[in-house]
């Protein structure tokens, strides 16, 4: 082995754990391919995209850095290597109570951490110097607090993250050894505000910290026991996997050629890390049984792996002993999961079959979220700007192929803030002939551009006028799940809301005009009419929702806006190592004549996008509009492929596009509120969705082994096969049956039942149904009606070595007698008791402001920032109105009085008077009670609140 080392830092050990590669850290240290020495850091690649993801760190860096600066906040230090000893003094200098230390270097305290590495029995490693962002610094009469802070431009915090504030802090805990100086014990990541740092200045409390004493067991073990180990083998005994992380790592080229000259599980596309240890693990138990399946020491993984599925016995063996990992590696390879379609003697693997023979091969699924075709395909390319403090749309191009006859294409672009206006324009003219209208499916390359264009449209409803027009019509087109609020949510506001309209006393007649106006409806006649007219649009709401079919499966079938990448994905296996972008894909999907076309890298569009020059918009236009042609002939070719097996595995078609959406709050506040609450609901049920199509696959296992008689009922128990029960809560008075139960076998020829199951139907209703709440199981798919149980976790123990499960269940169809010995899945359905109570609400206060807008005094016409009487309206607009009250002075002098006469009856010894006493926290509490009109306390129980409740 070269015994050449070179030294690693903070960030070579963050990128590590980042890139989970053993092989990158082994590079980086033993100097493979390209040195990295201490004098030069690491910095961006020559990837565009990377270096603008670099520049946006740093400018979060030097935003934070003048925050600090202009608040009085920060000491700048030499950026040489400071000496413990120059570092204390330098803190001692500085007299403030509390600031930041930027420019901070260091060596790393050899000799300690040699007696770590000693200690653990491992060769050392030579580490560079240490570069913390921050050292934040509290002083106190008798000594210094310390505490290293990072600053990252990211969402949310990341293991990598962790891994360098504890380098940092292990490193500086035996520089600074000196009694007065003392770690914090916590060290932080500094992230931007959510509104972007351009937008709002940094904050104290966008500081995320951890224990230290949480962080230290496990890397302490990888730094001083596992790195060592890893970095004392020979290269060619490194573990690593080539996967699509690899993005960006400058030795993938070499990794990804390596990976297919030695036949290795990289060699096949999208295997994630957990998913290549599956296979490797499922290898290595066929190996244990040289009966059913011999293992070459010389042959590869693809090749082991094609010995191992085409073997007869090997895998139905296996699957006796590891049920769980076999039905894992099936997934994984794309074999049949279910047994009656498994065809013996021998089974095929598209997947290796694609890395053997190096071309396409059609994975046998049937597909229920790609259309088998469209009159009209739609394709959006929108691109962003990785360097931009809040990700956003800055650039798009929509382009519309009119597939009926000769394909013809029409292309749109513009700037991100042109991009609703422009999307509705489209959808007007598509939309104009309703009765025989084409059918249009909107499309997106990337999962990335989807939650894009899904951000922008809630982020331009949130933030732009309610009442336009044009992010109506995209919401009701384009929103996932946008018709599902019409048939599901919305019957269920308004009915409840115009059952509380109805019961709260005696009506006027404008009232009664404001809520059919809502509704669309005529506003003419007298007021025993209007009523009438309110209950019989009643009537008609509470017989919509489950029985209406337009939206109550939507998310079982095909989305509004497809991502063509994850399709293709499903139907096909590419012999691409590791993974494969849009150019790679379309060098296997393109027919023969239009193999001239080229399709754009995300770095040629990035790059346009930065160019400096008046041409920029119609380059860039021209660019998105070429790739945007490269998707729809990649959407042909896909297709095409797979009806070449002569399966029929497309199976729903495109629809008429639909651009109705309710928006049914006038008022501008409770509109986005009612829009918000929907949605966060709707984003949950997309969740289970994206889960329930392919099965569930994440869901724990249960083996089913009987009945056992309790006192609240029977219940089932079974044993744990995969996967994790959490434990119930300790009060389980109330069963929320928030469980499904399945059984565990799938057919690829059909949709999982669990996708099936419409979860609004029944998420506010108590389980067991009665007799009235019992039709809306019964509005339930036939085949959820006949295959899933409602479960309610009742107990998990363990006995005999084995993790036991106690189950209720509800169900209604005999077919669901549950089996002992065969195994059941266990997956979360939404349970919300308070959506339609919270849009109820709203709507009536809506109602209400509306009302009172009509009776302001003078005749005078409120404006819409007036709350027109509304508490919570008055809450939202101005809080400050609930500020301090006329008398406060005067109440606080005699609550002040009262309190020291309870201290001198005290000190007289009057035993009741101490019991009368407040805390400090009761009384500044009983302070904001007397000082403002309104006023929220929150704590565990005690006297104050107490007497709160009394009174």
């Amino acid at each position: 082995m070269d015994q050449r080392h070179s030294s690693l830092s903070a960030t070579n050990l963050a990128v590590h754990h980042h890139l989970n590669c053993d092989l990158y850290i082994h590079n980086v240290y033993h100097q493979h391919t390209q040195p990295i020495t201490p004098e030069v850091p690491v910095g961006p690649s020559s990837n565009p995209l990377t270096e603008a993801q670099y520049r946006r760190g740093l400018d979060w860096e030097a935003t934070l850095y003048s925050w600090l600066d202009s608040s009085n906040l920060l000491l700048k230090v030499p950026g040489t290597p400071l000496e413990a000893d120059v570092l204390m003094e330098n803190i001692l200098a500085d007299d403030r109570d509390h600031f930041f230390i930027s420019g901070l270097t260091f060596v790393p305290p050899e000799v300690q951490l040699l007696e770590r590495f000693q200690q653990s029995g491992m060769p050392a490693v030579k580490f560079g110097t240490g570069k913390p962002d921050l050292l934040e610094v509290v002083r106190s009469p008798n000594r210094v607090t310390w505490k290293v802070i990072d600053a990252k431009a990211s969402t949310a915090i990341k293991t990598s993250h962790h891994v360098q504030i504890y380098f940092y802090t292990l490193c500086l805990t035996y520089l600074l050894d000196c009694s007065f100086f003392r770690p914090s014990g916590e060290a932080g990541v500094w992230l931007p505000p959510d509104e972007g740092f351009n937008f709002s200045s940094p904050s104290l409390d966008d500081i995320r910290c951890v224990q230290v004493s949480l962080l230290a067991p496990s890397l302490d073990r990888f730094l001083f026991e596992r790195l060592p180990k890893l970095l004392a083998l020979r290269r060619e005994s490194v573990d690593w996997h080539f996967n699509p992380l690899c993005q960006g790592c400058k030795f993938n080229s070499e990794c990804r050629v390596t990976s297919v000259e030695e036949g290795r599980i990289g060699s096949m596309p999208n295997i994630s890390i957990t998913d290549a240890r599956a296979l490797q693990e499922l290898l290595n138990t066929a190996t244990s049984t040289p009966d059913q399946f011999e293992r070459n020491s010389v042959s590869s993984d693809i090749e082991d792996l094609c010995q191992l599925v085409s073997s007869p016995s090997a895998l139905p063996t296996l699957e006796k002993q590891i049920p769980v990992l076999v039905k894992k590696g099936r997934r994984i390879l794309r074999l049949p999961q279910n047994k009656s379609n498994r065809r013996e003697p021998a089974m095929a693997s598209p997947m290796l079959d694609a890395v053997k023979t190096k071309t396409v091969q059609i994975i046998p699924n049937r597909n229920f979220t790609c259309p088998s075709g469209e009159d009209i395909a739609v394709m959006l390319s929108l691109v962003q700007d990785p360097a931009s403090p809040k990700p956003q749309v800055e650039f798009f191009t929509v382009s519309l192929f009119d597939h009926s006859s000769t394909t013809t294409s029409t292309s749109y672009s513009g700037d991100g803030s042109r991009l609703v206006p422009t999307l509705a324009v489209i959808l007007r003219e598509l939309t104009s002939d309703q009765e025989g209208g084409p059918t249009v499916q909107f499309y997106v390359w990337s999962s990335i551009e989807q939650s894009l264009l899904q951000s922008h449209l809630i982020q331009e409803a949130l933030l732009r006028d309610p009442s336009q027009a044009d992010i109506r019509v995209c919401i009701g087109a384009l929103a996932q799940g946008a018709s599902l609020l019409q048939t599901s949510f919305q019957p269920l506001v308004l009915s409840g809301a115009l059952l509380t309209f109805l019961t709260k006393g005696r009506r006027v007649k404008a009232e009664y005009q404001a809520c059919l106006e809502r509704m669309g409806l005529p506003t003419g006649g007298t007021v025993p009419e209007l009523r009438n007219r309110v209950i019989q649009e009643l009537e008609r709401l509470q017989n919509i929702g489950p029985d209406d079919q337009h939206g109550q499966y939507e998310f079982g079938q095909i989305p509004r806006v497809v991502v063509l990448k994850k399709e293709i994905d499903r139907m096909v296996a590419l012999p691409v190592a590791g993974y494969w972008d849009l150019a790679e894909c379309a060098a296997f999907l393109l027919q023969e004549h239009q193999r001239d076309l080229s399709a754009p890298t995300d770095e040629m569009v990035f790059k346009t996008l930065k160019t400096d020059s008046s041409e920029r918009r119609e380059m860039l236009g021209e660019t998105l509009a070429a790739r945007n042609t490269v998707v729809d002939a990649v959407l042909t070719g896909v297709r095409d492929r797979v009806r070449s097996g002569g399966q029929n595995l497309l199976v729903n078609t495109a629809k008429q596009l639909s651009t109705d959406f309710m928006d049914i709050c006038r008022q501008e506040d409770l509109s986005k509120l009612f829009f918000m609450q929907q949605f966060e609901v709707l984003s949950k049920l997309n969740q289970l969705w994206s889960s329930r199509k392919d099965g569930c696959p994440e869901a724990p296992v249960l083996l089913y082994q009987g009945t056992a008689p309790r006192v609240r009922g029977v219940e089932h128990t079974f044993t744990l096969v995969s996967g994790a029960v959490d434990l119930p809560t300790s009060d389980k008075e109330m069963s929320f049956f928030d469980k499904l139960l399945v059984e565990d076998t799938r057919s690829e020829a059909e949709i999982p039942v669990e996708a099936l199951f419409n979860d609004l139907a029944i998420s506010g209703l108590v389980i067991p149904l009665n007799r009235w709440t019992k039709a809306n199981w019964e509005s339930q798919h036939q085949k959820v009606q006949e295959n899933v149980l409602l479960a309610d976790i009742r107990n998990v123990y363990s006995a005999n070595g084995r993790l036991v499960v106690s189950l209720r269940t509800w169900g209604t169809s005999t077919r669901q007698v549950l089996v002992p010995g065969r195994c059941y899945r266990l997956s979360q359905r939404l349970v919300d008791f308070n959506t339609t109570k919270v849009l109820s609400s709203l709507f009536e206060m809506d109602l209400l402001w509306e009302s009172s807008g009509d009776d302001a005094e003078g005749g005078s016409v409120a404006t819409d920032k007036d709350p027109r009487g509304v508490p919570f309206l008055q809450l939202l607009m101005d809080p400050k109105s609930f500020g301090r009250v006329a008398l406060a002075n005067e109440c606080l002098k005699i609550e002040e009085a009262t309190q020291k006469l309870f201290r001198s009856l005290r000190n007289l010894d009057v035993g009741p008077a101490s019991i009368l006493l407040l805390k400090p926290s009761q009384h500044r509490a009983t302070q904001r009670l007397l000082s403002n009109r309104l006023a929220v306390i929150w704590g565990p129980p005690g006297r104050l609140l107490s007497s709160i409740r009394l009174s």
